[in-house]
């Protein structure tokens, strides 16, 4: 009895309280937060906290956002700043183009104005706020590429997971003499970063780019200057360039700006950083009210800006099959953006409009599968209205991210209010998108290539599906985003190139359907203890800072990711699997090969003409003579 008295007393003394438990949906038919909750916002310490940084500026006070509306020939646009404010403080005041201070919240602009927009927003005080420039539409250089990309609805897009910015920008060179339709970067938002918190051995996870921060294009690949250089110069050879577009949720439950977290079993960690400087914060981990509030922590990414009654309430995703918890779960922990309400369909319409602003062509749509079909028709509704409401851009394209997994029926098979096929398409049409418009509206075709199609016919035309051998989330340890069996490879994996090669070649030969955007990810190799993280060197355990670096077991060297001389899959060389390097796919000729006459472009004869150095091989009997 006294040893059990000792145990009792152990355990009492190892637990610690927080507050997570009166975060959580406090009944099964809850779905969000109340509107009072709107009071745990405007956290950010103010200059002259310990806590303050310069990038904060007054977000302590003020949250605003530029939202762009196109007129109908997407000649001249109404900038309107959106703007929440703390209680106390009283009217605002606009600058816009570096004019002085107005009372006016709007600013017009037409293709006179060739440069981004830059607005500060104060309230005649002490606070004031720098919001993210603004670019327009028509200052992106015009795309010039042959009819056979069928003005962009045709065409194989490379995904280069891990490139930095400026070494895409080198790369579109190559891009455009291959024959590549364009592009894809992972996500460009600004994320979560930490130089001091090894997350289970590794300094930041390439996984941080997908929890976001804020909708400013200041992610871990570059800034936005960066970003707009590479669009311009892309599109300047002939390139397309596509986003990764995170919009179902923020950053997980206790990654965030707050000083202390401690866990249920007594663990303890600091705050996380961003890649672009902007505050925000959870309500996960927490022990201590708010000082700025005098009231519980709140969910609150003010540089959005989105406060709790934003999100869903948190509760688990822990059924696949149930819509409601498909919907209002938290994926993995990720605070889920509650796509319901008005204000978040709007505020993600206007990214996704500053998306196409800076030069973007088209954006793959993240967790697509969490988001009611109904909800995200609502979405891209408005954001056609934001683009002046005619038709979709001429080269527009989406592809969603809907893994189809053991939930066919649901997802796909059977009609109803959680099926992303016919149901989908009738929401579209309803909420006023037109058949062009739906036909540039693609699904991501997680049943390629050994299921498909999935409900033994074809739900969705083959026109409306993107496919692909690999894809990013392919790659990881015990990865369940599908099951290609025998039919693909996944190539760091399974370190086979002439295997994977095969099946890339296969999804540019094959005739069973008449897929019309097909996707190539060129990656990079893991290291064998498991570090995965970007070889940008941001994942290198030699930057690390603090008490916790003794954790950080995984590092990441830093490698060049663009490299004129290089020919496809440099992850081998002599026959040896080279560890944390970049793979290349996308710069071997027989892919290229397939690619082109799949495309319907001319034979090319020589490496020099796909833009690879002489010495690259193929077997195909043209590049042997």
């Amino acid at each position: 009895m006294k040893g059990l008295l000792v145990i009792l007393l152990v355990c009492a003394v190892l637990a610690c309280d927080n507050f997570n438990g009166e975060m959580s949906c406090q009944s099964g038919d809850q779905t969000s937060y109340p509107e009072s909750w709107a009071h745990r916002s405007f956290q950010t310490p103010l200059k002259g906290d310990k806590n303050y940084q310069d990038s904060f500026e007054s977000l302590g006070r003020i949250a605003c956002y530029p939202d762009v509306v196109y007129d109908s020939n997407r000649k001249s646009a109404k900038v309107e700043v959106k703007c929440r404010k703390q209680e106390t403080v009283g009217d605002l005041v606009y600058s816009f183009d570096g004019q002085s201070y107005q009372s006016d919240e709007v600013f017009t602009a037409d293709t006179s104005f060739t440069t981004p927009l830059v607005i500060k927003v104060s309230d005649g005080g002490d606070h004031d706020i720098t919001l993210e420039d603004v670019d327009f539409m028509w200052n992106a250089p015009e795309v010039t590429q042959d009819s056979v990309y069928e003005n962009g609805q045709k065409g194989a897009i490379v995904e280069l997971f891990g490139w930095p910015y400026e070494d895409i920008e080198q790369e579109c060179v190559h891009l455009a003499k291959a024959g590549w339709m364009g592009v894809k970067v992972f996500p460009p938002s600004e994320q979560v970063m930490s130089d001091e918190w090894p997350q289970e051995g590794e300094l930041n996870p390439w996984w941080f780019a997908y929890q976001v921060v804020s909708y400013k294009l200041e992610g871990r690949s570059g800034t936005r200057t960066q970003l707009r250089s590479m669009i311009n110069t892309c599109r300047e050879h002939g390139v397309r360039v596509y986003a990764d577009a995170v919009i179902n949720h923020m950053t997980g439950g206790g990654n965030d700006r707050w000083a202390r977290h401690i866990s249920g079993n007594c663990a303890t960690w600091g705050p996380k950083d961003s890649s672009g400087g902007s505050p925000y914060y959870t309500h996960d981990f927490q022990d201590e009210d708010s000082k700025a509030t005098n009231d519980r922590p709140g969910l609150e990414y003010p540089s959005v800006p989105y406060d709790p009654t934003d999100f869903h309430c948190e509760r688990s995703l822990n059924s696949w099959t149930d819509p409601f918890i498909l919907n209002h779960g938290w994926l993995v922990g990720l605070s889920d953006l509650n796509t319901e309400k008005d204000y978040v369909r709007e505020r993600i319409a206007s990214y996704l409009a500053d998306l196409i602003g800076i030069g973007f062509s088209g954006f793959r749509i993240d967790a697509a599968k969490h988001i009611y079909p109904e909800s995200l028709a609502a979405i891209f509704k408005k954001f056609k209205t934001k683009l002046g409401g005619g038709e979709l851009p001429e080269d527009f394209i989406s592809y969603l991210e809907v893994i189809i997994g053991g939930e066919a029926s649901l997802l796909m098979c059977q009609e109803g209010e959680y099926n992303f096929g016919r149901s989908f398409e009738e929401y579209m049409k309803t909420a006023g998108l037109s058949e062009e418009d739906i036909s540039k509206i693609k699904i991501w075709s997680s049943d390629y290539p050994k299921e498909f199609p999935i409900c033994g016919d074809w739900v969705v035309p083959a026109e409306r599906l993107a496919v692909q051998n690999e894809c990013h989330d392919d790659q990881n340890p015990g990865s369940s985003s599908r099951d290609m069996g025998d039919k693909g490879s996944v190539l760091i994996k399974d370190k086979d190139i002439n295997l994977h090669r095969q099946f890339e070649v296969q999804l540019f030969t094959r005739t069973d359907a008449n897929w019309k955007i097909k996707l190539v990810l060129s990656s990079y190799t893991f290291m064998n203890n498991g570090a995965a993280g970007f070889p940008d060197g941001l994942s290198d355990c030699d930057r690390c800072k603090g008490d916790q670096c003794d954790s950080c077991s995984k590092s990441m060297k830093f490698s060049k990711a663009y490299d004129a001389d290089a020919c496809g899959y440099t992850c081998e060389v002599d026959g040896q699997w080279q560890e944390g390097v970049f793979t290349r796919v996308h710069r071997d000729a027989d892919i290229i090969n397939a690619m082109r006459q799949w495309q319907g472009l001319s034979q090319a004869n020589s490496m020099s003409e796909i833009g690879l150095p002489g010495n690259c091989h193929s077997s195909a009997e043209h590049f042997l003579k």
